[in-house]
């Protein structure tokens, strides 16, 4: 039996991987966006993070519309939801939207690292420090 950490890297490493398949533009834009992504939720809530996202997503193949529903995918595979992602999370009970933050912030840390060694998206930090 896994823990849900070992799972949560599993899904991550799986799910970057897969993005290595898109375009290049789309690897940076979604990199940068597996760094910036907790930062908006801590700062502003998860509901209005996806909101975020949702309205860059968008309809079309420009990067980084598609690095924004790839993000979305990934927090409803994270949550492992089934229809709109936005919808459920906004219509949550309290206890059940602290529990949908808490679990994404916790799994988000692998995203974050498996951006930095699959798609060699740099860090914040490191781009000041390199």
């Amino acid at each position: 039996m896994k823990t849900r950490a070992q799972q949560d890297m599993e899904l991550a490493a799986r799910l970057v991987q897969d993005v290595r398949s898109q375009d290049k533009e789309t690897q940076q834009i979604y990199g940068g966006l597996c760094h910036s992504f907790p930062v908006m939720v801590r700062t502003c809530g998860l509901c209005q993070a996806l909101a975020f996202s949702q309205a860059k997503a968008g309809d079309g193949q420009d990067a980084r519309e598609k690095a924004h529903r790839l993000l979305l995918e990934h927090v409803q595979k994270v949550l492992a939801l089934n229809g709109d992602v936005l919808q459920v999370v906004r219509e949550a009970s309290a206890s059940q939207y602290m529990l949908y933050t808490r679990r994404v912030l916790t799994a988000w840390v692998y995203f974050k690292r498996f951006a930095e060694s699959i798609l060699e998206v740099k860090s914040a930090a490191s781009v000041e420090e390199g």
